[in-house]
């Protein structure tokens, strides 16, 4: 099966890495984001998205947190 690898961060422009840091101080990391920037729309379209869905919520940040906590566990990931 082919597979993209995640770019490093001096392949990618200002833009892009700019998006990766943000993802990387709220997710931890940035691997998929790295995926995504073979194609920097993709990138740019999904921070947009990132953006207006957390500006745009209407859940409190803690039960959001408990979310993602949860959604971790079932998936086995250490989060």
């Amino acid at each position: 099966m082919s597979r993209l690898r995640e770019l490093d961060l001096h392949e990618v422009d200002d833009e892009i890495r700019a998006v990766c840091a943000d993802v990387e101080r709220q997710a931890g990391t940035s691997r998929s984001t790295r995926v995504y920037a073979h194609h920097p729309p993709i990138v740019k379209a999904l921070a947009r998205l990132r953006g207006a869905v957390a500006k745009e919520s209407v859940l409190a940040p803690t039960l959001k947190e408990l979310a993602r906590l949860k959604i971790a566990r079932l998936n086995g990931c250490h989060y």
